[in-house]
């Protein structure tokens, strides 16, 4: 029997013991026994796979730039999955064309478009070959693949036939079925004479006749003939499946010729950390105060700009210094140092082609400046005028030109929110607007988590509770989504409208405590209107422990994530049982999802913030527990599963012996789930 079914059995019929003996509590390291047995108390079902979390999970990891780290991704499937690798590959697959549409139906940018169809062709392929050897007859990966495409959206993805009498905003996605299939023919996961069968139509397209890369030849090929490189960047665009070992090539080729640019030290480590940062002067060393001198005087006054300066002024110097040329030169401009005509006219220096470059960082600082302005704000006064100078400049040279819509691309979107910022700061104010729609011809959407302003105003606009009710109403949505897929008829609805940014914007702006509560609160609506169905609570549950364990970037803000909420929540969960004991029970239910994936994928251990996962079976029946161990706890060494197993009977022995076979047998190496950290999990779920 279990440690706390003993420790319970003599509290319940003997009742001699008011507490445990010191060195009791020791082995026990204070865990409350009383949490103990509520977490025994809470019964749970084998977790569903369903076709939401998935769905979430590669939202999550493809929803800006691409976080697809192969091993990871494979942990994760491999948890989830539990060996059932013909699922797992044909849901991996629907997964995929379900982003793509979802990016559709959404009017995601043509450029977020492109990078989720190059992930179904150059990707996934290439990533499936991971399972070959691992689905066994008479399964095969082209039954996974026949599988998948028919159940994915035929609105989003129809055949050729149907194309022409659809609009064209998804002539696109009819030819990402056949891509797809042609670069799992070039990565051997189907043979060619397959592909027709599969679509359904006769294919337009072939394998391409350079057969499939591989990246060392590529690496060899462009040392021998440099002329090659830029023929494989054009090609990175090419939907056939070659795109990874071209990216891998280029990567390898990069690192051989700048094998210092990734040094801390380097110019381009340094100018993307600091090129858009003002510094002050008394920061800057005797070198540095010449030149941002000499520039000031050679833009402001009329030396100009002279050899002697060019001469002193490296390039790489320059662009570091520009921001706080522009600080420097803006604040003098307050001060009725220099005058605004003044400004103006020296800013059109740097619309030389020389120059230009060194706008990337000067109009990225300009964006951070225009955030931190309130009405009033005499700054104002001087950053539209001088920002009107670089944006719509009066005339420029052909090349000028070129460079300048070059380096707009670049800035645009920061720039254009800042300006929205600003308009809506300085609401009497009418030149920002011309400056917005300057802009608006260089926009391209940059991908990362942050969501858009247009985004952020119609969560925050959702009726009742603005930002938590449109959270609340996308699970909801993705609930009824799986209900269809269950009762069959998913295979030909749309994947509901999900962004994985939304979750982010909750964590970062209402907090991770009070996000958690919105997905708490969804299981216990589903758990209060499921009239004794488990369906529904299943489904919410795995859309929610997805969400929590779903990866996100490497920040060092300090801010607390969905985990460690739940994790605090978790210990407390004895306290929280005595008021709610419905909540507290779905944070059990939760947390020991979560620590599955976070154990069996290796992400925790005998360090401090780490864990153990225990069976305990005893008189309440089989439950799972998670028991918090830091350092010098039960867990040590990487272990990060352990197995207790009992009889069934009543214990023998007095107390004190059946504490010190259970520290006997704790010890023991035969009870260790694997013997490391990593391995798969053996509790219950």
């Amino acid at each position: 029997m279990q440690l706390a079914g003993t420790l319970n059995y003599w509290q319940k019929h003997y009742q001699f013991l008011d507490e445990l003996p010191a060195e009791s509590m020791d082995l026990l390291g204070g865990v409350d026994l009383g949490a103990l047995s509520f977490q025994e108390s809470v019964m749970d079902n084998e977790p569903v796979n369903t076709r939401a979390g998935l769905y979430i999970y590669l939202n999550a990891l493809l929803c800006e730039r691409p976080l697809f780290d192969d091993m990871a991704v494979m942990n994760h499937l491999n948890i989830r999955y539990k060996g059932n690798v013909p699922n797992l590959v044909t849901d991996l697959i629907l997964a995929s064309f379900d982003l793509l549409a979802n990016a559709m139906y959404r009017t995601e940018p043509a450029q977020s478009v492109t990078i989720l169809r190059s992930f179904l062709v150059n990707k996934l392929p290439a990533f499936l070959n991971n399972y070959t050897a691992v689905i066994f007859p008479p399964l095969t990966i082209e039954t996974c693949i026949s599988q998948a495409l028919l159940r994915i959206d035929p609105a989003a993805f129809p055949s050729f036939s149907q194309m022409f009498d659809l609009l064209g905003k998804n002539g696109v996605l009819s030819e990402a079925r056949q891509e797809f299939l042609f670069a799992c023919a070039l990565h051997q996961l189907i043979p060619e004479g397959s592909i027709e069968g599969l679509l359904g139509d006769v294919p337009m397209q072939s394998l391409p006749a350079s057969g499939r890369y591989v990246k060392n030849d590529l690496v060899a090929r462009c040392t021998a003939n440099p002329a090659r490189i830029e023929e494989l960047i054009a090609e990175l665009e090419n939907m056939e499946g070659n795109a990874g070992e071209i990216a891998g090539a280029l990567i390898e080729i990069i690192t051989t010729l700048y094998l210092g640019i990734l040094n801390s030290t380097s110019f381009t480590s340094r100018y993307f950390r600091l090129a858009c940062q003002s510094r002050p002067v008394d920061q800057l060393t005797a070198h540095e105060n010449d030149l941002l001198g000499g520039w000031i005087r050679g833009l402001f006054e009329t030396e100009g700009i002279n050899d002697d300066l060019m001469s002193m002024c490296k390039p790489a110097e320059f662009h570091l210094l520009v921001a706080t040329l522009f600080d420097q030169s803006i604040k003098a401009c307050q001060a009725r140092v220099l005058a605004l005509e003044t400004l103006t006219g020296g800013f059109e220096y740097l619309l030389e082609p020389f120059l230009l470059p060194s706008l990337t960082a000067s109009l990225t600082w300009y964006a951070h400046k225009l955030w931190e302005t309130k009405d009033p704000s005499p700054v104002i006064d001087t950053l539209v005028p001088a920002l009107s100078t670089l944006l719509k400049p009066p005339s420029m040279s052909s090349d000028s030109a070129a460079m300048h819509s070059a380096v707009l691309a670049i800035v645009a979107e920061p720039l254009d929110e800042a300006l929205i910022h600003a308009q809506r700061v300085h609401k009497l104010r009418a030149d920002i607007g011309p400056l917005l729609d300057a802009l608006k011809q260089h926009m391209q959407k940059h991908r990362h988590a942050a969501a858009a302003f247009s985004e952020l105003e119609t969560w925050a606009t959702t009726p009742r509770l603005g930002l938590q009710s449109a959270l609340s109403n996308s699970i909801h949505s993705l609930i009824l989504w799986c209900l269809a897929e269950s009762s069959g008829s998913a295979g030909t609805s749309s994947p509901p409208n999900y962004t994985h940014r939304l979750l982010r914007s909750a964590v970062t702006l209402l907090g991770a405590k009070a996000t958690l509560k919105v997905l708490i609160d969804e299981v216990l609506a589903q758990i209060d209107n499921g009239n004794g169905n488990d369906q529904d609570v299943d489904i919410v549950l795995d859309i929610v422990v997805t969400m929590t364990v779903a990866p996100n970037p490497t920040s060092s803000s300090g801010r607390l994530s969905l985990r460690d909420v739940l994790r605090a929540d978790f210990e407390d969960v004895n306290e929280l049982s005595k008021t709610d004991a419905g909540r507290a029970r779905v944070v059990v239910r939760l947390q020991r999802r979560v620590e599955n994936y976070l154990f069996a994928g290796g992400q925790a251990g005998g360090g401090p913030g780490g864990g153990m996962e225990m069976e305990i079976q005893g008189e309440g029946g089989v439950g799972e527990m998670v028991l918090g161990s830091g350092e010098g706890g039960i867990v040590g060494g990487g272990v990060g599963d352990m197995v207790l197993s009992g009889g069934e009977g009543m214990p023998e022995g007095d107390i004190d012996d059946v504490l010190k076979r259970t520290e006997e047998r704790m010890r023991s190496g035969d009870f260790l789930g694997g013997g490391g950290a990593g391995e798969g999990v053996f509790g219950m779920g």
